[in-house]
């Protein structure tokens, strides 16, 4: 009995070989599953925030470090020179501002004023308006001493300089001199209130003995 020839290479029984059997690749190369995930947006925003956050903080360092490390430095060192403003100031003088009036160097003159027009008032035997820069309280004690004093013709003038007076009231006394009743001489002062929240006004008028 004869058998038939053993073949060498092999056998197709008129079918397509198949692949072994596995998970299908896609078109790109990846197998089901396993496709590269794409980062999300808010991830990316905080990869920036982070990097922005680390160059804010070496700035600040490179900004602090030079005064930290150049501390001993100045100390060792010899005079820094001067800057030009600084040796402007020294070198020339500026001028010295004059001092102003002060508030109670004011208030003096404002009552020397106020006396030489009281006694312009005496000269030219009008008392009426005199009284009117009396004060209220006092107004009605003021022209019954001028009627005593004052007698024309009369030629009364300033002395001299207003001064404060510490006494039971607060007062510019205002000295005055001259001549009442035709020739007699006649000197004293003019005192005024001197109230701070008030205008000034005559009180009285003061005799020198």
């Amino acid at each position: 009995m004869t058998q038939p020839p053993y073949s060498s290479g092999p056998q197709n029984n008129g079918s397509q070989q198949q692949p072994p059997p596995g998970p299908a690749w896609d078109g790109r190369g990846y197998a089901p599953g396993f496709a590269p995930r794409r980062k999300s947006p808010r991830t990316t925003l905080y990869v920036v925030i982070g990097a922005a956050g680390i160059i804010v903080f070496l700035g600040v360092v490179a900004l602090l470090l030079p005064g930290m490390m150049g501390g001993d430095d100045d100390q060792g060192g010899g005079p820094t020179a001067p800057s030009p403003a600084a040796a402007r100031a020294t070198g020339s003088p500026q001028p010295t501002a004059q001092p102003s009036e002060s508030p109670g160097g004011a208030r003096l003159t404002e009552a020397t004023t106020l006396a030489t027009r009281f006694l312009a008032y005496l000269n030219a035997n009008d008392q009426k308006h005199a009284t009117t820069l009396a004060c209220a309280d006092s107004k009605n004690l003021l022209a019954g001493q001028l009627i005593v004093m004052i007698d024309p013709p009369t030629k009364l003038a300033v002395s001299g300089p207003a001064a404060s007076v510490s006494s039971y009231y607060p007062r510019i006394s205002v000295p005055f001199s001259g001549t009442t009743k035709g020739g007699v001489p006649l000197a004293g002062t003019v005192d005024i209130m001197d109230q701070p929240t008030r205008p000034l006004c005559v009180r009285l008028t003061s005799l020198a003995h």
